[in-house]
């Protein structure tokens, strides 16, 4: 009886290093085309000045400056990257795919704990993984760490929380309840859009109470409302200015219309910038079209929900709430410098990539009898990691040219004369001021 289970543990350990390993090398090639940039988003050099600040006194990891909020997280996090990588602006590109792809292969443990469908399971990683639904926006800018690491810990604490529910009863003293409890407090030290969390379990425990046999308003899930309250409380209190009260929306129609818009940017994310201009007469003559294709897709959409939550299962159902649950937050806000910024679909885009990756693997098992025919499903999938990929390279260009914009050349060099004040004196300086 050991032996099996020593055997079955190996096993586990192998199949899943070797998917995490497909699923970094994937993203390394997918994302291999940005590594050679420069920063480029004047967020970035915010970011490096206050790493700056932070190596001058770990108090500024707590600072709450307008206009950038409460994220010690977050901050002490590129705080670590500006102490190991200085200006190597290469590396931090790489550490987004690393973090991009731990979230990947966190996606294949969420649907696979609640739908037990591996292959599903597996198809929802990959596609995650090639930025399917959020276009990879955030892994393309050295600041959107914030971004990956909210959703990384918004995948723990629903991974903890959910296993703790359907395996351990719900246990507020199981390991896995701690846990799911310390990550949602890491989570709170990054963006307020994580109270999103809120609703994801408060959806987990309406459409699984069938399995969990508790109450939607049971212990464990009040135990977590208490911990958000208080954390809420301590900022209202500690913090003068927490991040964005300035720009929060009151207006419902153009919160509804940011729904709509957000939505179907996932399926179709190209809008009047140079990602059109710039491209080719295809995807010019294809724009012509683009107010009757977004209205087409919005419809698509919520016939898709409409039907899901008819005709789904309870985990499809579970997904299509996490996509308007997780977009909630952003939709209450206009972002003057940053409106409707397909970054802040990276972590909606779970709930995305799950129902289209379960589209296709269902779809496909009505045809087993067709030999040739029950490919065909996989089409869609793939069509939009070739559309996603399309949307890498452009935006990889744009990138490129702002980031030889005379703006940006100057914040550059501003920071790099203050990275070179700080160490001087100090040996290998100028192999470090490089940011290439």
């Amino acid at each position: 009886m050991a032996g099996w289970r020593i055997r079955r543990v190996r096993f586990f350990v192998r199949n899943n290093i070797l998917l995490f390993g497909l699923l970094f090398a994937l993203s390394i090639g997918f994302f291999s085309l940005v590594r050679n940039n420069t920063f480029w988003h004047p967020i970035d050099y915010a970011f490096i000045d206050q790493a700056m600040d932070i190596e001058e006194s770990w108090r500024n990891i707590f600072a709450a400056n307008p206009p950038h909020p409460f994220q010690p997280l977050v901050r002490a996090v590129f705080f670590v990257e500006f102490w190991l990588f200085g200006l190597i602006a290469a590396k931090y590109y790489l550490f987004n795919i690393l973090i991009h792809s731990i979230n990947a292969f966190l996606v294949f443990f969420l649907v696979f704990t609640l739908l037990r469908d591996r292959l599903i399971a597996v198809i929802s990683a990959v596609l995650f993984a090639c930025a399917v639904g959020n276009y990879g926006k955030a892994v393309m800018v050295a600041s959107g760490i914030s971004d990956l690491l909210i959703t990384m810990l918004t995948l723990l604490t629903l991974l903890f929380y959910f296993k703790n529910e359907l395996q351990k009863g719900g246990r507020t003293t199981s390991i896995w309840f701690v846990g799911a409890l310390v990550f949602f407090v890491l989570s709170l030290l990054t963006k307020l859009t994580s109270f999103s969390i809120l609703g994801c379990m408060l959806a987990f425990h309406f459409f699984f109470r069938a399995e969990t046999k508790k109450p939607i308003m049971n212990k464990a899930f009040l135990t977590v409302c208490v911990v958000a309250v208080l954390a809420a409380i301590a900022k209202q209190i500690y913090l003068h200015d927490i991040g964005a009260r300035d720009d929060m929306l009151t207006d419902v129609p153009r919160i509804i219309r940011h729904y709509a818009s957000y939505l179907v940017r996932m399926v179709f994310p190209i809008h009047t910038s140079a990602l059109v201009t710039d491209s080719g007469p295809v995807v010019r003559a294809i724009y012509k079209f683009a107010t009757q294709i977004r209205l087409i897709t919005f419809l698509c959409i919520v016939s898709y929900s409409v039907f899901g939550f008819i005709f789904g299962n309870r985990t499809i159902r579970f997904f299509i709430t996490w996509m308007y649950v997780t977009l909630t937050p952003f939709c209450f806000f206009e972002f003057p410098a940053d409106w409707l910024n397909i970054r802040h679909l990276y972590l909606v885009s779970v709930g995305f990539v799950m129902i289209l990756a379960s589209g296709t693997v269902l779809a496909s098992r009505l045809l087993y009898e067709r030999p040739w025919r029950r490919f065909l499903p996989y089409s869609i999938p793939l069509l939009f990691i070739i559309l996603s990929q399309f949307i890498l390279f452009r935006l990889d260009k744009n990138y490129e040219r702002l980031a030889g914009s005379s703006s940006i050349r100057q914040l550059r060099e501003n920071v790099r004369e203050t990275y070179f004040d700080m160490r001087s004196g100090s040996s290998g300086e100028t192999e470090n001021v490089q940011d290439r």
